[in-house]
């Protein structure tokens, strides 16, 4: 065996965790950085591809790929997106595929998994050697909460004794990046170290901000209703609606 650099894609080169995944491969692998915006990367060699219209060619000569789940609402859509890039690359002859799936998507069906669950599904079916590493949410997606604690005092949630081990976006692109340079693992779960519930949550934007902030937990009706006169699109805001319930579930604690 040859002691070559082991050629490394990853989708998404342009996004946050795909850029971040890039960086901490860096000096490690050798990279191709995989975009609909190749002007936006700054690798050594870039790849044009739309998981809506993707061929064996952008995953060509790689040994390791990372297909970056897409953030498309239209879940139809993103299962196509998906399927369409994991086949491009089991075409191309990439020997270990890994996607960036959600934690909990073994658990009961809904809006929020569908996506990874049939996913993970076609994954398996190659036959492929496959790693799918379920995130748990990311710590950077509680600063829209902290930003409303400081306006209003409050912590507004349908979460209710729900816990989230919340998980920096880097932390998961240092695991997704060591996958890819180690062997297939099946399912990783990529998450936090400490389980944070809603009055846990008020705590600490309290600290930060210098001043109370009471959580406050409402139905899934009611924290509807508060989202939806707060401004929120009616799509953005049953997302949030689900979530919230399965949080509360315990999906991802």
């Amino acid at each position: 065996m040859s002691n070559r650099f082991p050629v490394v894609a990853v989708t998404g080169a342009a996004g946050a965790l795909g850029g971040a995944v890039l960086r901490h491969l860096s000096g490690r692998a050798a990279l191709v950085a995989v975009t609909r915006r190749p002007d936006a990367v700054a690798a050594a060699q870039v790849r044009h591809a739309d998981f809506d219209d993707i061929g064996p060619a952008a995953f060509a000569g790689v040994d390791a790929a990372l297909v970056v789940s897409t953030d498309h609402r239209d879940n139809a859509r993103r299962i196509a997106q998906h399927r369409a890039a994991i086949d491009a690359a089991v075409a191309a002859g990439v020997r270990h595929v890994v996607y960036t799936s959600l934690i909990g998507c073994d658990g009961p069906p809904d809006l929020l998994n569908a996506a990874h669950r049939e996913t993970e599904a076609h994954l398996r079916a190659t036959g492929v050697p496959w790693t799918a590493l379920r995130n748990n949410l990311y710590t950077e997606g509680l600063e829209t909460a902290r930003a409303a604690a400081a306006a209003t005092g409050r912590h507004v949630t349908n979460a209710g004794s729900g816990a989230v081990s919340y998980v920096d976006r880097d932390h998961c692109a240092a695991v997704a990046a060591g996958v890819l340079l180690g062997a297939p693992a099946g399912v990783v779960a990529v998450k936090g170290e400490v389980a944070l519930d809603a009055a846990a949550l008020a705590a600490r934007f309290a600290a930060q901000l210098g001043r109370p902030v009471e959580p406050v937990l409402l139905d899934d009706d009611a924290y509807r209703a508060h989202l939806l006169a707060g401004g929120a699109p009616p799509g953005l805001a049953e997302a949030l609606v689900l979530l919230g319930r399965a949080i509360r579930a315990g999906g991802y604690a």
